[in-house]
């Protein structure tokens, strides 16, 4: 694992689709695209683990959110996936409420 930052100003191309997909992807792919933009670039970049950590915890959370109130929160979960996308998509950092602290703990 390198010692890049969780996040950083400047994700380079790769990096940024990376976390495009283990955002946005979700519309698709609920837990299997940050699941495997996780496993597969967990290695390459801390930035890109460490958003497809908290995309893949947010995903587990929504779930069970979503059993709790018989589907009523997936709505709310999915919008909160797609603004992480477009957020990253315009080149910013993102961090997930709750989640987000939680993923950075599992990774440090």
């Amino acid at each position: 694992m390198n010692t890049m930052s969780f996040t950083h100003d400047a994700p380079n191309e790769s990096e940024r689709i990376a976390v495009l997909v283990a955002h946005g992807g979700t519309l698709f792919a609920w837990f299997l695209a940050p699941l495997l933009v996780y496993l597969v670039h967990r290695h390459d970049s801390r930035y890109v683990e460490f958003q497809a950590l908290q995309s893949l915890l947010w995903s587990v959370a929504g779930t069970l959110t979503a059993i709790a109130t018989c589907g009523v929160a997936i709505p709310v979960f999915l919008a909160w996936h797609l603004y992480a996308a477009w957020r990253i998509s315009n080149g910013e950092s993102y961090e997930y409420p709750v989640v987000g602290d939680f993923a950075r703990g599992l990774l440090s």
